[in-house]
């Protein structure tokens, strides 16, 4: 118990790490405040669910294809510079945004155009963003740091959403891309003044000077020859084309399910963060000492079981109830699968690896959006809900049948060896 809450203090002593962590949840704040105002724009300005789906597919599609792109170059490129070119550019698409809809003029197609470029640019910076991690702690912290950076991601998505809701109904929704315009200041500031992460990384390591293509081969091969990362990237499929999907219809459960503005639809919008928050704690006590393979069932089970909950809640506060459930389960989905990878996965494959997972959660996200849309506008949005979260359920009964994660216990080993390295006990490193 004492080692996985100590390993998350000890990553946040960490000067650096701590800086990077405190911007972060900054800057995530803001886009994920964009993140609930595009659905509800869209939702305004059309009325159907099938535009939700179809603006959330061109959304997060780009990933597939920017994600290759970044993994590459943080391989072969210093990934502070990195991150501090993609913020910046996040920074200007996120303020056309903004001026796109307070001048008036915002349609489904301009909203859907910007929204493509940002996912495009967040494509490229998200799996850099994965591995500058690695470059801010000690090896022996990575799980305290990976834990504790998906808690900043989910702790953003709690107060992002929540503080959306106000903002769109005291301020207007425009006020909401312009906060998080002004949030990358917070990211690009640190980028700019920390120095130990930002040593130049030496070329002439293994990837380097190899072409994007071949490399993202190599990549792929370490992953089909390393099941427990084939497993989380199995994972990760279903969960995000069945489950992930429920946020972006959260505002069309807000204006037609339960008839809510304001400060409620903002915590019906946050409480999938504002749960990953109270599971936090349960997580990093739980992580380092129960298998991840039981780990990954579990979550993914009630996940599943949450995402029906929400469809067949009878009401707003019975929602709420199970979008807890579901954000907090969505943390220890993300928390077990990110720090398996970054356990087992080669060095010097670190960012393309993560772009391919990526690719992955990005390419199935965007096609679940746009099924759900199209099957919620035939037979209804609860039972669409209520169908994803059972195959969701189904999915992770099969996939735990057939033994796809039991392999993931090439990652309790590395995890097991590094805390006997970093107690003094003896034993390799990681990875």
């Amino acid at each position: 118990m004492n080692e996985s809450t100590s390993s998350g203090r000890t990553a946040l002593s960490v000067v650096d790490f701590r800086r990077f962590w405190l911007a972060a949840l900054v800057s995530n704040t803001g886009t994920w405040m964009q993140a609930a105002a595009i659905p509800y724009v869209v939702f305004e300005i059309s009325g159907t669910a099938d535009s939700v789906g179809v603006t959330g597919l061109f959304q997060y599609l780009p990933f597939m294809v920017m994600g290759a792109v970044g993994g590459t170059l943080a391989d072969r490129m210093p990934r502070r510079r990195l991150l501090l070119g993609t913020q910046v550019a996040m920074m200007v698409s996120a303020a056309s945004l903004w001026v796109l809809v307070a001048s008036g003029h915002a349609t489904v197609t301009g909203i859907t155009v910007l929204a493509f470029l940002f996912g495009l640019l967040n494509g490229l910076a998200v799996p850099v963003w994965q591995s500058f991690i690695v470059e801010l702690v000690p090896r022996d912290l990575l799980l305290g740091a990976v834990t504790l950076n998906s808690t900043q991601f989910n702790a953003a998505r709690a107060a992002g959403p929540f503080l959306a809701g106000i903002v769109i109904a005291t301020l207007g929704v425009e006020a909401a891309f312009a906060i998080n315009a002004l949030s990358f200041l917070a990211v690009i500031g640190v980028l700019v003044v920390i120095r130990s992460a930002g040593k130049e990384r030496p070329g002439g390591g293994p990837g380097d000077g190899v072409g994007a293509i071949s490399g993202l081969g190599e990549a792929l091969r370490h992953i089909l020859a390393s099941p427990a990362i084939l497993a989380c990237c199995t994972a990760i499929i279903a969960v995000a084309g069945l489950g992930s999907p429920l946020f972006n219809f959260l505002p069309v459960y807000g204006e037609e399910e339960f008839g809510v503005r304001g400060w409620q639809l903002g915590l019906l919008l946050g409480a999938g963060g504002i749960g990953s928050l109270l599971f936090a704690p349960a997580v990093l006590k739980v992580a380092p000492r129960l298998p991840r393979a039981r780990l990954l069932i579990g979550f993914m089970g009630v996940y599943g079981l949450s995402v029906a909950a929400v469809g067949l809640s009878p009401g707003y506060w019975a929602a709420v109830a199970a979008l807890l459930v579901f954000g907090g389960c969505y943390l220890g989905i993300a928390s077990t699968i990110n720090t398996t990878i970054q356990l087992v996965v080669h060095d010097h494959l670190r960012g393309k690896v993560i772009a391919i997972y990526l690719m992955c959660l990005t390419g199935a996200l965007p096609l679940g959006l746009l099924a759900w849309g199209f099957v919620a506008d035939g037979v209804g949005l609860r039972a669409t809900t209520v169908g994803a979260g059972m195959l969701l359920v189904l999915a992770t009964a099969a996939l735990a049948a057939t033994g796809r994660f039991t392999v993931m216990a090439q990652a309790d080993d590395a995890r097991d060896a590094a805390a006997r390295v970093r107690t003094g006990g003896g034993g390799g490193s990681v990875g």
